[in-house]
C-alpha cells in the first residue's frame, strides 16, 4: 500500500476550503439563523469533500478528516446543527457501507454526547484552553477509530499503515487549530468592529451633548416657572390648569432627556472612593420605593454586610436607579425586583432580577446603545449613561432575559479590600 501523499494534502484542502470560504462571505452581514444555517451546510460540504477523497485503506475502511467540522457543527453551529450534520454523515457513512462504518458511528455518537455536556463551558474558555481541549478531542476521537476498528478487523499494521495512521492524526490536530484559531479571530475581529462602532456613536452623542445641552436646559426651566405661575391663576378653567399640567409634565420629560445627554458628555469622575455597595443599593431602592408603589412592584434587598468596590457614590446611585427604575417599568402591575449581591475574592456581582415582559435577542442585543429603547417615549439614553458608568468603574453587565419570564441584570466590578 502507497502512503498516499496526495490523498492527506486533499483532506486537508477540503477541510480548510469551505471555512475560509464561510468566513470571508459572512463576515456580520447576515442574522444568526441564517448563520447557523450556512455554517451547517458548510459542515455538511466539508464532511462530504472529506468523504469523497479519503485515504483508503481496504475495502470498507476509510480515514478522513470528518470529525472536524462534525466537531464543529456542535460548537459554533449549536446542538439543532450538530445533530443534522451527525445525522447526514452517519446516513452517508451507511450508504457507503463496509465494516469500517460501525466504529465511526459510535464514536459519532459518543462524542455527541460528550460535546453536548461541555459545550455550554467552551464559549467561557481563553482561546488557548479552547485550541488544546478541541485538539485533545479530536485527537483521541481519531485515535479510536483504528483501535475500534482494530478490535473489529483484522488489520495488519506494516510501516506505511502507521506512518498514514500518524499523518491522520497529525492533521486532524494541526487543521483543528487552524480552523478554530480563523474562526475566533474572526468572531474577536466582529465584536471589535462593533465596540468600535458603539465607541463611535457614544463619543457623537457626548460632543453633542457638551454643545446643545445647556443651551436648551436654561430656556425649558424658564418655560417651566411660567407655566407653575400661570397654573396658581384663578382666572383659569379647570381644562386649562389641566392643559398646563401636561405642558409641565412634558417639560419635566424633556430637562430628564436633557440631563441624561449631559451625563454623556461628563468624563470619568476623579472622586473615586471606597463604596459599601450595600448601603448604595439601600439608598437607590428607599429612593425608588414611592415610584415602585405606584406601580405596584414590590422591591426585596435585605443584605446587611458590607461588601466594597472603588466608585464615585452619585454616579453609582445613578446607576443603580436607572437599572432598578427601568425594571419597575417593566414590571408595572404585581411586579417583583429582587436584588442581590455576592462577591468573592476578585469581584463583586450585582444582580437585579423582574418578572417582567422581557426582552427579545435584539433588545438584548441593542441594550444600551444610543438611542435604542423599547419603551414607546424612551430614547435609550439612561441605558447609555449607565454603560458609560458601568465602564468607568471597570466593571461589565450581563443581560440574561426571556421574553414573557422577565431580565436578570449582572453587573460585575472589581473588588476592593483596601481605602483607595
Amino acid at each position: 500500500m502507497e502512503f498516499q501523499f496526495e490523498r492527506i494534502s486533499l483532506q486537508v484542502l477540503m477541510v480548510l476550503f469551505p471555512f475560509v470560504l464561510f468566513l470571508v462571505f459572512a463576515n456580520g452581514k447576515i442574522n444568526d439563523l441564517k448563520r447557523k444555517i450556512i455554517f451547517g451546510l458548510i459542515c455538511i460540504l466539508s464532511i462530504s469533500l472529506s468523504l469523497t477523497f479519503a485515504i483508503q485503506l481496504g475495502e470498507g475502511k476509510h480515514l478522513d478528516l470528518r470529525f472536524i467540522p462534525w466537531y464543529l457543527s456542535f460548537m459554533y453551529g449549536g446542538n439543532i446543527v450538530g445533530f443534522i450534520v451527525s445525522s447526514f454523515y452517519i446516513i452517508v457513512r451507511i450508504c457507503m457501507g463496509g465494516i469500517g462504518m460501525f466504529p465511526a458511528i459510535s464514536v459519532i455518537i459518543v462524542g455527541s454526547i460528550f460535546i453536548i455536556r461541555i459545550q455550554k463551558q467552551f464559549f467561557s474558555w481563553t482561546l488557548k484552553k479552547k485550541l488544546i481541549f478541541s485538539s485533545t478531542f479530536l485527537l483521541i476521537a481519531s485515535l479510536l477509530l483504528p483501535i475500534i476498528g482494530s478490535m473489529m478487523m483484522t488489520v495488519s499494521i506494516t510501516s506505511t499503515n502507521l506512518s498514514i495512521y500518524i499523518s491522520y492524526l497529525l492533521e486532524n490536530v494541526i487543521v483543528t487549530w487552524i480552523v478554530i484559531y480563523l474562526i475566533e479571530s474572526q468572531i474577536e475581529k466582529t465584536a471589535l468592529q462593533k465596540e468600535f462602532q458603539n465607541a463611535e456613536k457614544f463619543n457623537v452623542i457626548g460632543q453633542l451633548a457638551a454643545s446643545v445641552a445647556h443651551e436648551i436646559r436654561n430656556p425649558m426651566t424658564s418655560i417651566r416657572g411660567f407655566m407653575q405661575i400661570l397654573q396658581a391663576s384663578n382666572r383659569l378653567s379647570r381644562s386649562e390648569k389641566e392643559y398646563i399640567k401636561i405642558c409641565i409634565e412634558e417639560v419635566d420629560r424633556a430637562n430628564s432627556i436633557i440631563a441624561d445627554y449631559l451625563a454623556l458628555g461628563k468624563s470619568q469622575s476623579n472622586e473615586v472612593s471606597k463604596l459599601d455597595i450595600i448601603r448604595e443599593i439601600n439608598k437607590a431602592v428607599r429612593s425608588l420605593s414611592t415610584f415602585a408603589t405606584l406601580n405596584n412592584v414590590q422591591l426585596n434587598f435585605a443584605q446587611k454586610l458590607p461588601i466594597y468596590l472603588a466608585g464615585n457614590s452619585s454616579r453609582v446611585q445613578q446607576l443603580l436607579i436607572n437599572l432598578i427604575k427601568n425594571g419597575i417599568e417593566a414590571s408595572s402591575g404585581n411586579g417583583v425586583i429582587d436584588i442581590e449581591v455576592t462577591a468573592d475574592y476578585k469581584h463583586v456581582y450585582i444582580s437585579i432580577s423582574d418578572n417582567g415582559e422581557g426582552m427579545s435577542k435584539e433588545s438584548m442585543e441593542n441594550f444600551g446603545l444610543p438611542f435604542y429603547s423599547t419603551k414607546e417615549k424612551g430614547t435609550g439614553l439612561g441605558l447609555m449613561v449607565s454603560r458609560q458608568i458601568i465602564d468607568e468603574m471597570d466593571g461589565n453587565i450581563q443581560v440574561n432575559s426571556t421574553k414573557g419570564v422577565g431580565t436578570v441584570l449582572t453587573l460585575t466590578f472589581p473588588r476592593i479590600r483596601k481605602e483607595v
